[in-house]
This record gives C-alpha cells, structure tokens and sequence, in this order.
C-alpha cells in the first residue's frame, strides 16, 4: 500500500489539490501496478511562519514564497 506525504505552502485551491490527488494516483498506479483503492495521500499545509529556509521564516502569498 503506497502512501505518498506532501508538504505544501497553503493557498491554493481545492480543486488544484484534488487534480494533484488524482495525477499522482494514476501515476502510482502505472509506475507501481498498486490498485488505486489502495493508494493514500496525505496533504500537509503550511502557513506563514511555519516554513523556514535559509535561517528565515517565508511568507505566503496565495500559495507563493514572498
């Protein structure tokens, strides 16, 4: 049972993130032969603070680094 675990900037649409679910589904599914049914996805979001690079925390502008 494949489990994938993302990590994102929150901000974008649910409808982007359930095309991301089933493009990555349907990849699995090719490069692995896993049955979809037995696929899981797990989305984690992050918002401003909670993501740092280079020593700075990141500020989020509609899903984007600013």
């Amino acid at each position: 049972m494949p489990i994938l675990q993302l990590h994102l900037l929150e901000g974008r649409p649910s409808a982007t993130k359930a095309q991301l679910v089933e493009e990555l589904t349907r990849t699995v599914e090719r490069v692995l032969g896993s049955p979809t049914d037995r696929i899981q996805i797990l989305i984690s979001e992050y918002g401003d603070g909670q993501w740092a690079k280079g020593g700075r925390a990141l500020e989020l502008n509609n899903g984007t680094v600013s």
